[in-house]
């Protein structure tokens, strides 16, 4: 399992750590929109430190305020990519978020969405399922000024939320029609190299597709790829909610697919760039590499130039880079090569690719004003590309995005970047 033993001893050490720079101050997003100091790491780290250093009597008196600050968190690294002396702030948050979930329990929309995770319940496919017709019932066709959004209330849902198209079948619906291997165990060897794919919840519940997209592509390259449908959610969105227990129980059984599998399934390889960054977080079992995909296809990178032959997409493309990509995985290369392999010259940057899009899991649900803020910034950024894609890999972070465009009435796509690739490879 991950080790989590941030104990009140390194809290310590890494809070003294801080010389109160505020070097954070000019990469929050979240300081950006509030210009408050205990939105920024800075002043977190300040309240964190005093809290521990001051008896019962006062926690109290500081209580309300204190939570405010640690919620108002996406965790998305910013200042630690920014921090020079390497403070370990986002775990520092995770630990006071969870000693706060200790004494007051969870939000109940976290406590009802982590209620369906897979994993935890079957319930989301369900969910999902159910949604794919309600939204056919209530929102498919409805003019954006119609009025008749406002008038179908639903909870966390106003005017501005624009439902994706959920899907009536997901990955596991889909794979079972088609001759993919689902376990981890065969009888004989095979005569192609074998690696197990994690989709995550986002693709394997809200675009299955790209699912499909990532399998074919793997399949393309001469890959068994193995999905299991004992799978779990990576436990990234409670862990980040302090809620460690259900992020315990969530990895444990996502290590016991890694440690039942054959010696040969040693590489797991993911297109969400959360679900990368929390599986490499794991203790994991000897001999195990995860990868996220487009670190994956640079390894590939002679094989799958062969295999396009130098066909390219005609529309211009740009990037926007995941949070848990470029500042938790340090990985920003590897996908700008794969969008200039399948762009060509029609690839160009935003003017800031590395700010966050304001999704931050759970945080663009029950701080949606806020989110939506830091959201325009993207999508101002994304206006002045003059770009008519704009790709990116992690779902969650598609989603925001495409709001965004929709409620800015851009006339640009979302894609994940293996979406683009299958395109020239089918």
């Amino acid at each position: 399992m991950k080790n989590t033993s941030m104990t009140e001893t390194i809290i310590q050490q890494e809070l003294s750590k801080c010389v109160k720079c505020g070097s954070c101050m000019s990469v929050c997003p979240i300081y950006r929109q509030t210009g408050r100091e205990e939105m920024v790491a800075r002043g977190k780290l300040v309240l964190i430190k005093h809290l521990l250093e001051k008896d019962g009597s006062e926690q109290e008196k500081l209580s309300d305020f204190y939570r405010q600050a640690v919620d108002y968190c996406l965790l998305c690294h910013s200042c630690e990519e920014n921090c020079s002396k390497n403070v370990k702030i986002t775990e520092i948050i995770k630990a006071a978020r969870r000693e706060i979930i200790a004494e007051t329990g969870l939000h109940p929309v976290k406590k009802f969405l982590f209620a369906i995770l897979p994993g935890k319940s079957g319930r989301l496919k369900t969910l999902v399922k159910v949604g794919s017709w309600l939204r056919l019932l209530a929102w498919r066709s409805l003019p954006a000024g119609s009025g008749l959004r406002r008038r179908l209330p639903m909870p966390l849902i106003d005017d501005q939320t624009v439902i994706p198209n959920l899907p009536k079948k997901n990955l596991d619906d889909q794979l079972r029609k088609r001759p993919v291997c689902r376990q981890t165990r065969r009888p004989a060897p095979g005569k192609r190299p074998r690696l197990l794919y994690f989709p995550g919840c986002a693709t394997r519940y809200l675009t299955p597709e790209v699912g499909m997209q990532t399998i074919m592509v793997l399949e393309k390259l001469g890959f068994e790829t193995v999905v299991p449908e004992s799978w779990a959610c990576c436990g990234a969105v409670t862990e980040a909610a302090g809620d460690q227990k259900s992020a315990d129980q969530l990895q444990e059984k996502n290590l016991r697919v890694m440690t039942a599998a054959d010696d040969d399934l040693t590489l797991v390889v993911t297109g969400c760039a959360t679900c990368g960054h929390t599986l490499k977080s794991y203790l994991l079992p000897e001999g195990i590499k995860v990868m996220d995909i487009s670190e994956f296809l640079y390894e590939q990178r002679e094989k799958l130039s062969k295999l396009l032959q130098g066909k390219t997409i005609k529309k211009k493309i740009t990037y926007h880079d995941p949070c848990h990509l470029r500042k938790g995985q340090g990985i920003t290369a590897q996908p700008r090569w794969l969008l200039r392999l399948i762009a060509g010259d029609n690839f160009v940057e935003l003017r800031h690719p590395e700010r966050c899009c304001g999704s931050g899991g759970s945080f663009g649900v029950t701080h949606k004003s806020l989110s939506r803020q830091i959201l325009a910034e993207k999508i101002a950024d994304l206006k002045d590309s003059k770009a008519q894609i704009i790709a990116s890999g992690c779902p969650g972070c598609l989603i925001q995005i495409n709001e965004g465009i929709q409620n800015a009435d851009l006339n640009v796509t979302t894609d994940h970047p293996i979406t683009l690739l299958a395109r020239l490879l089918s």
